[in-house]
């Protein structure tokens, strides 16, 4: 009687140290799981050129389009590069998307100028750029 009491009582502690051994990994698990970053799901940002007005040919618009597996994003921030020649790359303007991912920008450069635009992710969402446009002054 004595001996299976010892055994029962040598299983219960083994059993209970294996218990709390899995639960304090199980807990490390989560924790380490809860610092991990999702993954952001990958955009696609058009661009088109328009002419504005026909009596005023150096006038354009730059329609761009923000997208996640075709589907709209509204209501991100996206912003509009110009590059002339023998500058770098400068923020110009930004605006945020209506509710069919549709932004517009009104540009008139004096000079021949090269377009871009930049959405710059988030957390749900990877940072994508349109083509390069070019738009004659």
């Amino acid at each position: 009687a004595m001996r299976a009491s010892l055994l029962a009582r040598a299983g219960s502690l083994a059993a209970a140290a294996a218990i709390a051994t899995t639960g304090a990994m199980a807990t490390a698990g989560a924790a380490g799981a809860a610092t991990t970053h999702p993954r952001r799901l990958p955009t696609h940002l058009a661009i088109a050129k328009v002419s504005a007005v026909a009596h005023h040919p150096r006038l354009k618009i730059l329609l761009g389009d923000l997208t996640s597996h075709r589907v709209p994003l509204r209501g991100k921030t996206v912003y509009l590069d110009r590059r002339i020649a023998h500058h770098k790359w400068a923020v110009v303007g930004h605006e945020v998307t209506d509710k069919r991912g549709a932004v517009a920008f009104v540009v008139d450069p004096r000079k021949n100028a090269h377009f871009v635009l930049v959405f710059r992710g988030g957390p749900n969402f990877s940072p994508s750029r349109s083509r390069v446009v070019t738009v004659k002054g």
